[in-house]
């Protein structure tokens, strides 16, 4: 799945995080942040650090993975 930007993350975020039926409170919990970043997090309404990424994908099983485009082209409407 090609994620483009904070919605496309959010969404994964939020179906790895159902499909392992744990709350928002559960996965905080388990990447030490709070809730509410969870929650804006999956909405796509927040920005977060690289380091607070991967402490949260780490409890869903979720490794960030960087591939080259298909497409050369760039449309910057897409962020």
């Amino acid at each position: 799945m090609a994620i483009r930007n904070r919605k496309d993350l959010g969404a994964a975020v939020r179906r790895a995080r159902r499909a392992k039926k744990l709350s928002q409170t559960d996965l905080a919990r388990m990447a030490s942040v709070r809730q509410p970043l969870i929650s804006a997090l999956e909405n796509g309404t927040t920005s977060v650090t690289i380091d607070t990424l991967l402490k949260v994908l780490a409890p869903l099983a979720l490794d960030l993975d960087l591939s080259p485009r298909r497409s050369a082209s760039f449309d910057p409407t897409e962020y």
